[in-house]
């Protein structure tokens, strides 16, 4: 049986990719089309999301493509992309939504904004795969891709809140890795560096030695069944070294670290 069909088998026909119109997303929606499955595609942006959408059906004919326009920092965002994809039988799951352009101190920022984070990278997060993984358990079969980051190794001033919510993601995947592995369900927690996504390129260029959302999407899913994480290469040994400090001594080196890349009062981590 050739390596897509078997994809398509166990991870599909569906799969709804949170954070999809570009970026890593965009390129999940790609790397799951090539191997058979269709998405529907959920972020803030309609027009952005129709554009992904076409370009992911002129590349990969007889693959359906669907778009959900919803804000996940709103309190019913969740309840939106459930009721937008009720009927289809949706077997992975990727939440990639996340990134992060406001560098500050958290008691400096509007609750409100904070409040909205909270809401997208935690709430709509837990909301969505209890929603998902309760329809995939009971078929035992099924993916869920969270996406994480170097910055859920330790305590980030300036992202205090965004480091959190990926250490929050580390650790309800591989608790999910294991409850789930029972039902037939795998669980992956991309781990990633520095990438070439739109958010990042519009902040300080294209960066040399950056990862590349396509290789990132080709080699997540390649481990997919191999969880509960995968760390991407180029931030391996970051990852070790950070696991390895001290922890007063960590979060200062990473205070000091964003403070240098910090433009004014704005910057990306994704």
């Amino acid at each position: 049986m050739p390596h897509s069909t078997a994809f398509a088998e166990k991870y599909g026909p569906w799969a709804v990719v949170i954070g999809g119109s570009d970026g890593i997303g965009s390129a999940f929606a790609v790397e799951l089309a090539h191997r058979g499955i269709n998405s529907v595609l959920v972020a803030r942006t309609e027009s952005t999301l129709d554009q992904a959408a076409r370009e992911i059906r002129s590349g990969n004919p007889g693959i359906e493509v669907r778009t959900v326009a919803v804000d996940l920092s709103s309190a019913d965002g969740a309840r939106a992309v459930i009721s937008a994809t009720q009927g289809l039988d949706v077997g992975t799951l990727v939440y990639n939504v996340g990134s992060e352009p406001n560098y500050g101190n958290f008691i400096d920022h509007d609750w409100e904004m904070l409040e909205g984070r909270l809401h997208r990278n935690l709430v709509s997060k837990a909301r969505l795969v209890h929603h998902f993984a309760g329809l995939m358990a009971p078929r035992g079969r099924g993916a869920l891709v969270l996406m994480g980051s170097i910055a859920g190794f330790g305590g980030s001033p300036g992202f205090a809140l965004y480091a959190s919510s990926k250490a929050f993601s580390h650790a309800l995947g591989e608790g999910l890795w294991v409850e789930l592995a029972q039902r037939g369900v795998d669980v992956i927690t991309p781990v990633v560096g520095q990438t070439n996504t739109p958010t990042m390129v519009n902040a300080y260029g294209s960066v040399d030695g950056a990862a590349e959302p396509a290789d990132i999407a080709r080699e997540a899913l390649d481990q997919v069944g191999n969880g509960p994480m995968w760390i991407e290469g180029k931030v391996r040994q970051l990852v070790a070294d950070r696991i390895a400090m001290d922890p007063a001594q960590r979060a200062t080196m990473i205070g000091e670290r964003t403070a240098r890349m910090a433009s004014g009062n704005s910057m990306g981590v994704s």
